[in-house]
């Protein structure tokens, strides 16, 4: 199972900036890291944020492994 979801915001290149900046600072209170900007005459903003199942897994089962009881 993926541990991120992702999200691409799209804006004009012409449009202001200022919207852009306000949309990313919002997703960004909800958890969303920007990895990635591309464009020309859109810009492209690559977003993602982990799972929330993803985050209540432990980050490694390998630890577990080989401890028997």
């Amino acid at each position: 199972m993926a541990m991120y979801e992702y999200r691409v915001l799209q804006s004009a290149a012409s449009a202001p900036i200022s919207h852009l900046n306000e949309r990313i600072n919002a997703m960004a209170e909800e958890g969303w890291e920007v990895i990635g900007i591309s464009g020309d005459t859109t810009v492209n903003v690559i977003m993602r944020r982990e799972k929330p199942q993803a985050a209540n897994q432990p980050q490694s089962s390998a630890a577990s492994v080989g401890q028997q009881t």
